[in-house]
């Protein structure tokens, strides 16, 4: 029981070193989708303010996009489920077609490429942490046979 336990261990810690660059590639892709998508609404609350009627969104636009971190964090709920990303992508398009499909174009790369490779890749590094520990601990069962005879 003690020794599945410490494979678990193993496993664990040898894939932080994946899970941090996952969030370094998350983090760079998700910043850069965020900035344009951050100035296209910005453009499109300017054009909104020099207008006589604000539409009922605004609030909902502003309060999702109305930064780069808000954008940001908008685009990990997206992908999270922390919130359904056909909202944001509804809610965006009223700053431009263009803008809706680089968000449904973000959340498409993101669950269907970036994160099932990255799956892939942690699922690889647990068999290849416990094909190693389960040779050790074959060693170490034969040397002590070897050495009881």
């Amino acid at each position: 029981l003690l020794s599945e336990l410490r494979i678990i261990a193993n496993m664990i810690a040898s894939s932080f070193r994946s899970l941090f660059w996952l969030l370094c590639i998350l983090l760079v892709f998700t910043y850069c989708l965020s900035l344009v998508l951050t100035q296209g609404v910005a453009s499109y609350l300017k054009d909104i303010a020099e207008s006589s009627t604000i539409p009922e969104e605004y609030t909902d636009i502003k309060d999702s996009f109305g930064s780069v971190w808000l954008t940001m964090y908008s685009l990990y709920l997206s992908i999270t489920s922390g919130r359904n990303w056909g909202e944001f992508s509804s809610l965006i398009s009223n700053a431009g077609t263009i803008y809706s499909v680089l968000v449904c174009l973000f959340v498409f790369i993101n669950l269907f490429s970036v994160l099932n490779i990255v799956t892939g890749v942690f699922v690889d590094t647990a068999v290849e942490t416990a094909k190693y520990d389960r040779s050790i601990m074959i060693d170490k069962t034969n040397q002590s046979k070897d050495a009881s005879l």
